[in-house]
C-alpha cells in the first residue's frame, strides 16, 4: 500500500534534482555578471527565497496526494481482504435454506454448525461482525439469519447485541444511500463495501448477496471489520509529512549555496552514471559509489543501489535454485499423483466370480492430488462394501486426511456390517488429533449378494441417484453429521431392497458444484437430466456421458474442486 507514496517520492526526487541542477546554472552565470545589482534582486537572495517556496508547495502538496493515494489504496485492500472473507463466509451457509430458516426459526443442526463456523471465522479473522439479513420489502427493517460478534465488541460497547434466529432490526435510521446499497445488493446480486472514519479509527462494512441454486438472491451477507490502525496512521503521516518537510526545508536553504554543487550536483551525476549502467548490464555497477560518503539522502540512495545490485545477483542465483526446486517438488508430486491413483481400485470389472456386480469409478483431483476418493470391496462373500468420500479442503493435505479415512474405512469394514457402526468407529479415531480441522463427507452402503438388499448411512455426502422400476430419483435420506466433524456423535442407518438392473451412482461435490465461465453451478437438475439419457448404457460409458456433458457445460472454465464417481448396477439376483 505504500508504493503509491515511493512513487510520489521519486517523483518528489527527480523534480527536486532538477531544479537544483537549474539553479546551478542561474548562479554560475550570474556570479560572473560584471553589473552589480542590488541585494533583493541577486539571484543569491532569489534562488533561497524560490527554493524555498517551491519545498512548501511540493511538501504540502505531495502530503496531500500521498495521503489521498495511500487511503484510496487503504480502502481498496480492505474491500479486497473483506471481499475475500465474505466468499469464505458464504461457502458456510446453504443458501437454499434461509429462506426456510426465516419462515420456521428453527435452529437445526445444520444452521448450528454453520454458526459456530461463522462465530469461528469471526475471531481468527479479527472482525467485529458477521451478520446474515433478509430485509423486508420496504426495507424499513431486516430479520436475521445469522448473528456472530467478536468477543472484543462487547469489551469496547457494553450496549452491544448479539440477534438470533428470527430477530428483527429496524433499518429506519440508516440513510438513503445506504438503503440504496442494500437494495442494490437484493435487487441486482451487486456486493456493497461502505466505510466508516472516527477518532478510534474506523471500521469498513461489506455486503455481498446470498445466492440459492435457483440463481435467486435469498438474503444479504455482511461483515464489519475495524480499522484502528487508521488512527495510528493518521498521526504518523502528519508528524512524518508536517515536521520532517518542514525541517528539511528551513535546513536545505540555509546550505543551499555551500552543498549544492559537492554535495547534490556531483553525486547525481555519479548516481545517474552507475545506474545508467546498471540499466544495460543488470545487476553490475563500478566501486564509483563508494566515493559518496555520509548518511544523506544520497548516500542512502547510493547504498541502496549497491545493494539492489548485490540483491539483484542473489536474486538470480535464487531464481535458479528456485526453479530447480520446483522442477523437484513437481517431480515428488508427479509421484504422489500415481500413488494416490494406485491406492484406489482401478480393475474393472472388479470381481470375476461376481458377474451380479457391474460397477465402474474414476476420480478426477482438481489439483496434483486431491481430497477425494472411493473404494470397493467384499467384506465376506456375500457382502459388498461401496465408499465414496470427500475430504474438506485440497491439495496435499486433504490427500494425506484422504488416505487416513480410507484406510479406517476400510479396516473397519472388514470387522462390521452396519455402516452406523463403521461410521461411529471410524468418526471417533479420526476426530483424535485433528488440529487441522479437516472433516469427511462419506456415502457408505453395504449390499447383501444373496438378498440383494443395501444397507447404507450418508455422513454429510450429497445424496445418491437411484434408479429403480424404469425411473432415475435421487435418493434422498437426511445425511448425518460429516466425519471428523465432531466425537461421539450417532448415525442413521437405512435400507433399500434392489432388484436385477437397479442402479445407484454415488458421486461428491465436486460433479453438481463445477461451475463455468459465467460462475454458474452445474447442479443436481442438470445432473439427473444428463443420467437419464444413459439408460441403456453399462456403468463406463455412464460415468463417461456424465463428464462429458460436465465439460461441455463448464467450457473453459477452471476445475476448483475434485470430481468422483461411482455407478454400480445390480446384474443378476
Amino acid at each position: 500500500m505504500f508504493k503509491a507514496l515511493e512513487a510520489t517520492g521519486r517523483f518528489f526526487f527527480v523534480a527536486y534534482s532538477a531544479f537544483l541542477s537549474y539553479t546551478v546554472f542561474v548562479m554560475n552565470n550570474s556570479i560572473f555578471m560584471k553589473k552589480k545589482t542590488s541585494v533583493f534582486a541577486s539571484l543569491t537572495f532569489k534562488l533561497p527565497l524560490y527554493l524555498a517556496a517551491f519545498c512548501i508547495i511540493l511538501s504540502v502538496a505531495n502530503g496531500i496526494i500521498g495521503y489521498r493515494v495511500f487511503k484510496s489504496l487503504f480502502e481498496k485492500q480492505y474491500k479486497d481482504i473483506t471481499e475475500q472473507i465474505c466468499q469464505t463466509a458464504l461457502s458456510y451457509i446453504d443458501a437454499d435454506r434461509i429462506v426456510h430458516y426465516a419462515q420456521t426459526l428453527e435452529q437445526d443442526d445444520a444452521w448450528v454448525q454453520t454458526d459456530a463456523m461463522l462465530d469461528k471465522l469471526t475471531q481468527t479473522a479479527s472482525l467485529a461482525y458477521i451478520y446474515v439479513t433478509i430485509p423486508n420489502s420496504d426495507y424499513s427493517s431486516r430479520i436475521y439469519i445469522y448473528d456472530t460478534i467478536h468477543p472484543d465488541v462487547f469489551v469496547a460497547n457494553p450496549k452491544a447485541k448479539k440477534y438470533y434466529l428470527g430477530q428483527i432490526n429496524s433499518l429506519k435510521s440508516y440513510t438513503p444511500d445506504r438503503i440504496e446499497e442494500l437494495q442494490n445488493v437484493m435487487n441486482k446480486g451487486e456486493s456493497a463495501i461502505h466505510f466508516v472514519y472516527n477518532n478510534n479509527g474506523g471500521h469498513v462494512t461489506t455486503s455481498i448477496p446470498v445466492i440459492d441454486s435457483t440463481g435467486t438472491v435469498v438474503a444479504i451477507m455482511s461483515i464489519v471489520k475495524p480499522m484502528s490502525e487508521i488512527r495510528e496512521f493518521k498521526d504518523s503521516y502528519r508528524r512524518t509529512v508536517a515536521l520532517s518537510s518542514v525541517a528539511i526545508t528551513l535546513l536545505f536553504v540555509l546550505i543551499f549555496v555551500f552543498i549544492l554543487l559537492r554535495r547534490v550536483v556531483k553525486p547525481i551525476t555519479l548516481i545517474t552514471k552507475e545506474t545508467s549502467h546498471f540499466a544495460e548490464h543488470p545487476g553490475s555497477i563500478s566501486d564509483a559509489l563508494a566515493k559518496i560518503h555520509g548518511k544523506n539522502e544520497l548516500a542512502v540512495l547510493a547504498r541502496s543501489i549497491e545493494k539492489m545490485s548485490a540483491d539483484t545477483k542473489k536474486y538470480i542465483a535464487d531464481l535458479t535454485h528456485v526453479t530447480a526446486e520446483k522442477e523437484r517438488i513437481s517431480a515428488e508430486l508427479n509421484v504422489a499423483t500415481q500413488i494416490q491413483a494406485d491406492m484406489l481400485p482401478r480393475v474393472f470389472p472388479p470381481y470375476e466370480n461376481h458377474p451380479e456386480i457391474e460397477l465402474y469409478a474414476s476420480m478426477d483431483p482438481a489439483k496434483e492430488v486431491g481430497g477425494d476418493f472411493y473404494d470397493f470391496f467384499l467384506a465376506d462373500d456375500d457382502h459388498f462394501v461401496i465408499v465414496v468420500g470427500d475430504v474438506s479442503g485440497k491439495g496435499v493435505p486433504a490427500s494425506l486426511f484422504m488416505v487416513i479415512a480410507k484406510t479406517l474405512l476400510h479396516n473397519v469394514a472388514m470387522h462390521s456390517k452396519s455402516p452406523a457402526d463403521i461410521f461411529e468407529n471410524v468418526n471417533d479415531q479420526l476426530c483424535e488429533g485433528n488440529d487441522a480441522g479437516l472433516f469427511v463427507t462419506c456415502w457408505l452402503g453395504v449390499l447383501t449378494l444373496s438378498t440383494g438388499e443395501l444397507v447404507f448411512s450418508n455422513a454429510g455426502h450429497t445424496q445418491p441417484v437411484l434408479y429403480q422400476n424404469n425411473r432415475f430419483c435421487y435418493l434422498d435420506t437426511k445425511p448425518n453429521l460429516m466425519l471428523a466433524a465432531m466425537n461421539g456423535m450417532p448415525y442413521t442407518e437405512h435400507h433399500l431392497q434392489l432388484q436385477k438392473g437397479d442402479r445407484l451412482f454415488v458421486y461428491t461435490d465436486g460433479v453438481t458444484e463445477a461451475t463455468n465461465t459465467k460462475n454458474e453451478l452445474y447442479g443436481e437438475e442438470r445432473l439427473l437430466h444428463a443420467i437419464q439419457a444413459t439408460e441403456n448404457m453399462n456403468s463406463k460409458e455412464i460415468l463417461a456421458t456424465v463428464r462429458k456433458d460436465i465439460d461441455s457445460f463448464v467450457q473453459s472454465a477452471q476445475q476448483f474442486d475434485d470430481i468422483t464417481m461411482l455407478e454400480l448396477c445390480l446384474k443378476v439376483q
